[in-house]
């Protein structure tokens, strides 16, 4: 079968469309339950739908170019010597074509292949198998292939005798799936349990509790390590100070008071260590992405499939990626080395039955995997679960040791892995390319004072601050410099701080910098020329300096935008509204500016009173501009699914908002803030923040241009030196400086998709939520952790389940049509919603429905045409307009004639019994009934569209859909 029409760039295209029609006939053959795996570029044959569902991917996102073998989908020219296995290997397991195998027999063979090669791959190269250290142990991997081999065998045990449809153990899984899907609790999945051994035959080989199916889950799964840590995180009792009973450093007892077990002896004594790290090791988490069929071969995606045309839309197209590879060539030339991503946060996991416990995990992502999978819940790795009940501070570094000693061992030595996908073993490594998180973590990870004068990490010791006598905080201020050497601003003393700024921009400091400082315990020199030591900056040396590569590693912890957004609409709210307590223009803001001598019309006077008044300030609202900005808040309606319901933290009566999340302010910040502002601010103010609410909305896209990022950043340092103007010192926190280092990191390491905590502060949350033992909420995690993690991995394999991989989506528009050029008319995937009602066309709409068919039918084409150039032949001998006027009179005379002149030529055809007459033309002319069903919704393409009766007491809306016209003349417009 001809497949040229994959790389055809034009989908819509007649060689497209009918390579796309045969595809969708050739591929039902695999079909089940109606449907089968979806191969665009998005999908990639990990989700299954519907035909239609399939056909409206492709021609939306193109098809897999990499995906001509078809192996997904029986294709016949696949199965070749090549790709098909049918002997036994050295262990006596039967290797066959992936086409043979289903569901769970086809995971259990992949892990056990995937074991077995690699501890034959260690034989090859080493007969004595014991000296090697390469992060997994030669017998832990033959004990999980072995483990494999015992489940392949237990695969096709009954459920019950005659059950032909499941087997026990994927009866199991597929009943766990569910349960970790949609959240059924251990009491729930056990009572079901009983009932279905009551309901099912005589015999049935079910499991008696949860204890025992978690047993079976876990054994399809991989482990974790449990090492006690001292209680005032000095130490980890780990390697050769396993057996100290006490801390080396502070002499704390590791153990907590010992009890004694009710079943055993005095001797036998229970021994809990007061704080326990969870280590979930990351290599042989690696190890079975390569060796899944399922996602072996998306791990190659940045390298295979991404498209390198000078846009930024994955990390991979940045600049630190590539000069990664540049600097490490020999890393570089194997693309399956996967590049890390490291994220980590603090959440209480009791909710808000306890305001101090902090738990800290450690999650990992791999960046070679596409964009629409590498921040996916499926895709993080919980590495490590840091215990409670305080955040572990800057001592965090102890609790990383376990895993930076894993990262070290993949970049040096590296792993045995096998790959599914191209069926053959390869020594893995791994970098780490930068950590994510807050800006509190940020410090605690990197080691820099971000509390201090030198707060800001980018700028480093070259940081602009001020101490606020009265504020009794630091401001962050000099954003001049980052102007043009020959702007006229750098020059005005009175409009900013009274001083002339000639200083150019800082330059970030680089890691090889802030190694030798501290290996040196060096200092340099800050802005004003002072001698400083590194310790005023850094209060350590971070951990992650014993990466051999992380030096050089240009940004190297990512400033999180989420929380940057957050702070900076705050800020903007609380500052415009003037919050008791929150506003950052008060009292003590105008004696600051009265001490460093600026702006001399806000300064404070006093009354004869006693008390102190100021003017008011440019951006000061009077009460009524305050409500009338907030009712536009309070009466705005979103598209569904857009943001939460803001109206609920708006309180017009008394001039506030509260209770805002981060999302909510981001979708403030980009969109709502800049209508609410116009007519409520001054031009000058209004014009500063709705600059950069269009800042930040060009920096969160998911596609960038390098050109226009360097664009950007000529315009955030005006647009904060403008803010300058404006409000007073107070206002610039370090988190609104913080803004004008955003687009760099950008240029750098891509969108920030990739590096804000959205996806990690959602994943702290489903850790929350399965918190099942208060008395150990780190041991909670870990279990349901571990055991979601395998059926989770094993759910890749369900066919004609519902797994978190092909689940629908909210707003699902599957659909059996097929739009193919046997079509008489475009078809559109989607269905409808509510309440049916039979109704009767109008004239009008009745026209309007006949009109939109006609012109959306290929059949019609020819006599579109045909009746377009009778319109000219009449017009040509008495119109003398120009050309415009001609054309628009033969656009309104063609679309008000059409459909009757339509009718008349068809009638014609069929009385001449013209060849080219068909019952579709006829059925065409004759138009559609007058009697149809009208519904309150539709879905299509993912987005949900409401009727304006349904939108009355909603606070979104979705109606209002536009349609372009399409015509020929100049009169082009929208319905």
């Amino acid at each position: 079968m001809d497949r040229s029409w994959i790389h055809e760039p034009n989908r819509l295209s007649e060689k497209f469309l009918k390579g796309l029609y045969n595809f969708i006939l050739f591929a039902k053959a695999s079909a089940r339950d109606g449907r089968f795996a979806c191969p665009c570029q998005k999908c990639v044959n990990m989700q299954r739908f519907s035909p239609g569902v399939v056909s409206s991917h492709i021609l939306e996102n193109g098809f897999s170019p990499g995906y001509t073998d078809w192996i997904f989908h029986r294709d016949p020219t696949s199965q070749t010597s090549d790709s098909s296995y049918s002997h036994q290997n050295d262990d006596g397991l039967r290797e066959v074509d992936a086409q043979e195998q289903h569901g769970v027999q086809q995971f259990l063979e992949d892990m056990a292949v995937g074991y077995d090669e690699i501890e034959n791959s260690r034989s090859r190269v080493e007969n004595d198998s014991s000296t090697i250290d390469d992060g997994t142990q030669p017998t832990e991997a033959y004990e999980y292939a072995k483990r494999f081999h015992d489940l392949l065998e237990e695969s096709d045990e009954e459920l019950f005798s005659g059950c032909r449809k499941h087997s026990k153990l994927s009866f199991i899984l597929e009943l766990y799936n569910k349960k970790c899907m949609y959240g059924w609790s251990d009491k729930s999945f056990e009572d079901l349990l009983t009932t279905m051994r009551e309901t099912l035959p005589e015999g049935e080989k079910l499991p008696e509790s949860s204890y025992e199916v978690r047993k079976l889950i876990d054994a399809l799964g991989l482990d974790y390590q449990t090492i006690d840590a001292c209680p005032n995180d000095c130490m980890l009792f780990w390697k050769e100070h396993i057996d100290e009973p006490r801390c080396l450093h502070c002499n704390a007892y590791r153990y907590k008071e010992e009890t004694e077990s009710s079943s055993t002896s005095k001797r036998n004594k229970i021994r809990k260590g007061v704080k326990v790290l969870r280590w979930f090791p990351l290599i042989p988490r690696l190890q079975r992405l390569f060796m899944c069929k399922k996602t072996a071969s998306l791990m190659r995606w940045h390298f295979d499939e991404r498209r390198d045309d000078g846009y930024l839309r994955h990390p991979a197209d940045a600049r630190a990626w590539k000069d990664f590879d540049s600097r490490y060539a020999d890393f570089a030339k194997e693309p399956r080395n996967v590049r890390l991503g490291l994220a980590t946060d603090g959440f209480n996991p009791f909710r808000s039955l306890s305001s101090t416990h902090s738990s800290w995990p450690v999650v990992v992502t791999a960046y070679n995997l596409p964009p629409w999978l590498c921040m996916k819940q499926s895709s993080l790795f919980l590495c490590l679960l840091i215990p409670g009940p305080k955040s572990p501070g800057a001592k965090i570094d102890i609790y990383l040791e376990p895993f930076i000693e894993e990262l070290i061992h993949l970049w040096e030595k590296g792993v045995d892995t096998y790959d599914a996908h191209a069926k053959t073993t390869f020594k893995l490594h791994a970098s780490l390319l930068w950590t994510i998180n807050d800006f509190p973590a940020y410090s605690m990870l990197s080691g820099w004072r971000t509390k201090k004068g030198y707060g800001c990490p980018c700028c480093g010791f070259n940081t602009w601050s001020k101490w606020l006598t009265h504020g009794n905080k630091y401001c962050f201020l000099g954003h001049r410099r980052f102007l043009s050497y020959d702007h006229s601003w750098r020059r005005n003393k009175k409009c900013f701080d009274g001083t002339e700024e000639l200083r150019g921009p800082p330059v970030r400091m680089t890691g090889s910098c802030i190694r030798d400082l501290w290996d040196s315990n060096g200092s340099t020199r800050d802005l004003n020329g002072t001698n400083i030591n590194i310790t005023e900056g850094c209060n350590k040396k971070s951990i992650f300096f014993r990466l051999p590569y992380w030096e050089y590693n240009r940004v190297r912890h990512n400033l999180d935008v989420m929380h940057i957004e957050k702070n900076v609409c705050d800020n903007i709210l609380d500052t415009l509204l003037s919050v008791r307590g929150k506003t950052k223009d008060n009292l003590k803001a105008r004696f600051d500016m009265q001490e460093m001598g600026i702006r001399r019309t806000l300064h404070p006077f006093k009354l004869p009173t006693g008390k102190y008044e100021a003017a008011p300030a440019l951006f000061e609202m009077s009460s009524t501009e305050k409500k009338q900005m907030l009712r536009v808040l309070k009466h705005v309606k979103v598209p569904d699914g857009y943001s939460s319901n803001i109206s609920r933290c708006v309180d017009v009566k008394h001039k506030k908002i509260s209770g805002l999340k981060s999302h909510d302010c981001h979708v403030l910040l980009h969109d709502l803030l800049p209508v609410a502002v116009r007519g409520c601010l001054k031009d000058r103010v209004a014009r500063a923040l709705i600059d950069l609410s269009a800042y930040f909305r060009e920096l969160s896209s998911k596609v960038l241009k390098v050109s226009r990022l360097e664009e950007m950043e000529v315009e955030i340092g005006e647009i904060l030196a403008r803010m300058e103007m404006i409000f007073p010192p107070s206002f610039f926190t370090i988190m609104v400086h913080l803004v004008v280092h955003l687009v760099e990191e950008a240029k750098w390491n891509g969108p920030v998709q990739y590096r804000w905590m959205y996806p990690i502060e959602r994943y702290l949350m489903t850790l929350k939520a399965h918190v099942g033992n208060k008395a150990y909420p780190e041991a909670s995690i870990a279990q349901w952790y571990i055991a979601n993690e395998a059926i989770t991995f094993c759910s890749r394999y369900f066919e004609g389940v519902r797994t978190r991989f092909n689940k629908p989506a909210r707003n699902s528009d599957d659909m059996d049509l097929l739009r193919t050029e046997d079509s008489p008319v475009n078809t559109t995937s989607g269905h409808p919603i509510g309440k049916v009602e039979n109704i009767i066309l109008d004239p009008t709409s009745w026209v309007q429905a006949h009109r939109y068919v006609l012109y959306n039918s290929k059949e019609v084409l020819p006599y579109i045409e045909e009746h377009k150039d009778e319109i000219k032949r009449k017009l040509s001998s008495r119109n003398r307009r120009n050309n415009a006027s001609r054309l628009i009179e033969i656009e309104k005379v063609h679309h008000s004639t059409f459909v009757d002149w339509f009718k008349g030529r068809v009638a014609r055809l069929e009385e001449m019994h013209d060849p080219r007459f068909t019952a579709e033309l006829k059925g065409l002319a004759r138009g559609p009934n007058y009697g149809v069903r009208q519904f309150k919704g539709y879905i299509t393409k993912g987005v949900r569209y409401h009727a304006n009766c349904r939108e009355e007491e909603r606070k979104t809306q979705n109606s209002g859909v536009v349609v372009a016209t399409k015509t020929s003349s100049l009169e082009v417009g929208v319905h």
